[in-house]
């Protein structure tokens, strides 16, 4: 799902193999569940909320990955 919604796009995640620049590093950032999932759902700070584009499920398992593939 993290390919798919093009999260690498803008973001750096080892496990995924991307290397976005343009929004944070969630390796560095090592972001917690909730966290992600207010972002990906209402957006801030550049980022566009993907709540039109995503179901609550996709979002929750982006959410999942990213937490569980940085350890955050």
């Amino acid at each position: 799902m993290f390919d798919d919604a093009g999260c690498g796009n803008c973001h750096a995640l080892a496990a995924a193999g991307s290397h976005g620049g343009i929004g944070p590093d969630l390796d560095a950032l090592k972001p917690d569940y909730g966290s992600v999932v207010a972002q990906v759902t209402v957006g801030g700070g550049g980022m566009p909320s993907f709540k039109s584009q995503l179901s609550a499920q996709q979002i929750n398992d982006v959410a999942a990955y990213v937490v569980q593939s940085t350890q955050g």
